[in-house]
């Protein structure tokens, strides 16, 4: 409309050919400032230069995949509780990434040695502090379990609520980074957070549920800090390309978990799923799976939608076991506990 009001402004002065000359212009520019935007522009982009402040660094390919150049956030301890026996220390955590406070706990073993870690990501609308309960239990079985809580999921941690990917597109769309990005470089600092601690040996993995799957999957692609990845009814974006908006097929695919779920072998990838999920569809879980390379494992659980006490009885029994996975593809089930399922997303 702006557009079209400066050639009315200016209409008088000017033939018809050149009117059109110039709206023709305008156009190529436009289109070429958002295309590069989308583009050029994100590769191009140091977010740890002075006037950006957050303390990560990323590009992308011409595809649209992200390579993540760093992190460098801030770690301050806070409250520290034990569990009731004071086998298992848990400790409050701010992240800073230069800009916002990002808040987690971490569940540690007190007497029992760490065999594996996991950096979880809850769903949407589901803050990191409901999974405290599954986090002690986990540090008792000698695996640290650390939950981010995702920007915007109703929790301590600010940010504005997964309704689609929408408003992150217009953030894109001006070369700024958006937050899903964002809650991806979180993921990728607390595993340095971790690794910081328990050193380069301890297997750490990128684990989330439902939409947190999504962002825990593009995390451990780009992070080979992560010992693997664990999706819990999860699955990539179901989007078709092609429709006229070349930097929404770009951003999307800087997103969809199936532009990184191939990348993340030879490192472990587990897939769990539900047949009666009503949210995320079975078959759409099991595509995800199928295209992603070896070594792997997909787990059909009982119960609904989000992770329930079969899928962590699973996890526990293989995730820092040299043996489990090669256990499952020998044949050898690694003995599941079948419970009524307690969904949490």
């Amino acid at each position: 409309m702006k557009e079209n009001q400066e050639s009315e402004k200016y209409g008088q002065t000017r033939s018809i050919r050149t009117m059109a000359a110039v709206a023709l212009l305008i156009a190529v520019v436009f289109a070429s400032a958002v295309f590069a935007g989308c583009t050029a522009a994100n590769e191009e982009r140091t977010p740890l230069s002075a006037d950006a402040g957050e303390k990560y660094s990323y590009s992308l390919t011409d595809y649209g995949a992200l390579k993540l150049g760093g992190t460098d956030y801030g770690y301050t301890a806070g409250n520290v509780t034990y569990a009731a026996d004071g086998s298992v220390k848990i400790t409050e955590l701010t992240m800073n990434d230069g800009s916002s406070d990002v808040f987690a706990f971490i569940a540690e073993p007190v007497d029992t040695k760490a065999r594996a870690a996991v950096v979880f990501a809850s769903g949407a609308g589901v803050p990191a502090d409901r999974h405290l309960d599954r986090a002690t239990e986990y540090a008792k079985d000698g695996i640290v379990f650390m939950a981010v809580d995702i920007r915007g999921n109703g929790g301590k941690t600010e940010g504005y609520a997964f309704t689609g990917i929408d408003t992150d597109y217009k953030y894109f769309s001006r070369g700024v980074t958006p937050q899903y990005y964002k809650i991806i470089f979180d993921l990728c600092a607390a595993q340095k957070y971790i690794a910081g601690i328990y050193g380069p040996d301890l297997p750490i993995y990128a684990a989330g549920s439902s939409n947190g799957g999504r962002y825990a999957c593009v995390a451990a692609a780009i992070d080979e800090g992560f010992a693997g990845f664990v999706g819990i009814s999860t699955s990539a974006y179901v989007y078709e390309e092609g429709k006229g908006n070349a930097g929404m097929d770009i951003f999307v695919r800087s997103i969809n978990p199936d532009t990184y779920i191939g990348k993340i072998a030879p490192r472990e990838v587990y897939i769990l799923h539900s047949a009666a999920d009503s949210l995320i569809p079975y078959d759409q879980g099991l595509g995800l799976y199928n295209r992603a390379g070896e070594p792997k494992d997909f787990e059909m659980f009982i119960g609904g939608h989000g992770i329930n006490g079969e899928v962590d009885q699973y996890l526990l029994r293989t995730l820092g076991n040299a043996t489990a996975l090669e256990n499952r593809k020998s044949g050898t089930d690694i003995g599941l506990w079948t419970q009524t399922p307690s969904d949490v997303y």
